[in-house]
């Protein structure tokens, strides 16, 4: 049914038991990647409907204050950019662009 496996995590040694069902492993969840200025815009949404400030929603979304204001420093972009990218959409599949790429093309922020 399953096998126990011995790793060796970050100078911790970690007894797991990897389940199978069928003798087809469990499928682990595939890594999503996000549209950064879609995500931005959801986490500002956020924050004006529930009246939030940003370390409360740091705290609701279990990251960094820094990082939520990383994110929401992202809709400081010229309109034409914010555009551009929005109409690619939100594809979870493949990352379409990143932050760094959109910090690097605008070097206000």
């Amino acid at each position: 049914m399953g096998l126990w496996r011995l790793d060796r995590v970050s100078q911790r040694t970690i007894f797991w038991f990897n389940a199978t069902i069928g003798n087809k492993p469990i499928p682990r969840f595939k890594k999503t990647f996000r549209n950064p200025i879609i995500q931005a815009k959801e986490m500002a949404l956020e924050m004006e409907l529930n009246d939030l400030t940003r370390a409360e929603l740091a705290r609701k979304l279990g990251i960094s204050r820094a990082r939520v204001t990383q994110m929401l420093n992202l809709l400081k972009l010229p309109e034409e950019l914010i555009e551009e990218v929005e109409r690619m959409g939100d594809y979870w599949g493949r990352r379409l662009v990143t932050e760094r790429v959109l910090r690097r093309r605008n070097k206000c922020i």
